[in-house]
């Protein structure tokens, strides 16, 4: 019972209000983590938050628990840059009713803070072999732009939500080296408007399950270094729902991840963290979506990512009586690209500035802070807008909606850790 409960408090709350790694992947797994953005968390270096990040990290820790929310805040505006209407010779629709495609309302704030919590579970087995849980929620995005939005062609809402719970088993094969295979089950839904040629919402409504699996590896290359390797599969969703009042079922792919780590003590106080972290973005490209009853191909909507490699450096130090504080920067380039980059996830390169603290209160319970800053480069969005496949125009250009992009993300974290 207490299980459902907290799976059931985690998807309420997986609607983080902009993807705050690149792309729609929401890094924000760990506060120990996330106070030096992320780097070298793939070492396993992190207790039980290692569950998620390298499982293999979690042999020979205590039984614990660990649990963090990060409150999301971003600051994104995005400004009408000459978004233009088309009326294609032979449209069966008035023109007024074609103009309406681009609204009036500019510029557009359509983010709201909203939290990601998440939870971490570790039970050892015997001295060499350990089980970790994570629950979380690893993807996801939501905003929305209102009525009369110069975009509404493009998009008007969004509400993308996972829920990932992670099994892992972790054990020492060698007296340096551990491994860990953990099987993930990641359900996703979607929910989105946009305004169709005919004037009117449409709405696309979607939800899938399905199976991936880890596999991990951690080092010690000497008493002061510590070596990590991830590798989190891709994830090929179904998604079954409806677009206005068709059935139908499109393609959803969640891409793999493969991360290397290391942790290396520069003093009895001092580490240093550092990671390259391997996204397959590219994964992500054309989505068709298809009537469920005749399997015909109803519209496309191209994303086509690319893949991307972030890079993350950080710091702890231990300043004695339970007290250690931590900073880190993480360089998270987009995978996003000027022609295909939507409103609905308007996308660009980021730099995270990270630090936090925690405290040990006791031997078995300790707390932990962070604040981070994403700084994210001027965007632009140059979106083509095409007739459905099913309609007489076929793919032909309705216009463009262009669109700048300013913003920025604060992270605030906190978590707390229990030995039992």
């Amino acid at each position: 019972m207490r299980k459902r409960i907290l799976a059931v408090a985690v998807a309420a709350a997986t609607l983080a209000s902009g993807a705050n790694a690149a792309g729609f992947y929401l890094k924000e797994q760990s506060v120990v983590g996330q106070g030096r953005a992320f780097a070298g968390s793939a070492a396993g270096t992190d207790g039980a938050s290692a569950a998620y990040f390298n499982p293999a990290g979690i042999v020979g820790l205590d039984r614990q628990v660990e649990v963090g929310v990060h409150v999301i805040s971003p600051d994104v505006t995005v400004t009408n840059s000459g978004s233009s209407v088309n009326v294609p010779t032979g449209l069966p629709l008035p023109a007024p009713a074609t103009l309406s495609l681009v609204g009036s309302r500019t510029p557009l704030e359509p983010y709201e803070a909203k939290p990601v919590p998440n939870l971490h579970f570790v039970t050892p087995l015997n001295e060499t072999s350990s089980i970790g849980l994570a629950i979380g929620a690893p993807f996801g995005f939501s905003n929305d732009y209102g009525d009369d939005a110069f975009n509404s062609a493009d998009h008007q809402k969004v509400a993308f939500s996972t829920l990932e719970t992670s099994l892992s088993l972790a054990k020492k094969v060698a007296p340096s080296t551990n491994i860990a295979v953990g099987v993930v089950h990641q359900s996703l839904e979607l929910d989105q408007d946009k305004l169709a040629a005919d004037n009117n919402v449409t709405k696309l409504k979607g939800k899938s399950s399905e199976i991936g699996f880890l596999v991990a590896v951690q080092h010690k290359a000497s008493d002061e270094t510590t070596l990590g390797l991830t590798y989190r599969s891709k994830i090929e969703h179904r998604m079954v729902g409806t677009l206005g009042t068709t059935d139908v079922t499109a393609p959803f792919q969640i891409p793999d991840i493969l991360a290397f780590g290391i942790a290396h003590r520069i003093s009895d106080k001092t580490t240093f963290y550092a990671d390259a972290t391997w996204y397959g973005w590219a994964t992500y490209g054309t989505q068709p979506i298809n009537a469920s009853a005749s399997g015909t191909t109803i519209t496309v909507v191209d994303s086509n990512y690319s893949n991307t490699i972030s890079f993350g450096f950080g710091v702890d130090h231990d300043y004695g009586n339970g007290w250690i504080a931590r900073a880190g920067l993480m360089i998270d380039p987009t995978p996003t690209n000027d022609t295909d980059r939507s409103t609905a996830a308007p996308d660009s390169d980021r730099t995270w500035l990270a630090a936090g603290v925690s405290k040990n209160i006791t031997p078995s319970l300790g707390l932990d802070f962070a604040l981070t800053h994403i700084l994210a480069e001027d965007g632009t969005v140059n979106k083509e807008i095409t007739a459905p496949l099913t309609s007489s125009l076929a793919g032909a250009s309705l216009g463009f909606v262009k669109a700048s992009v300013k913003g920025s993300t604060s992270i605030a974290s906190m978590g707390l850790r229990y030995k039992f």
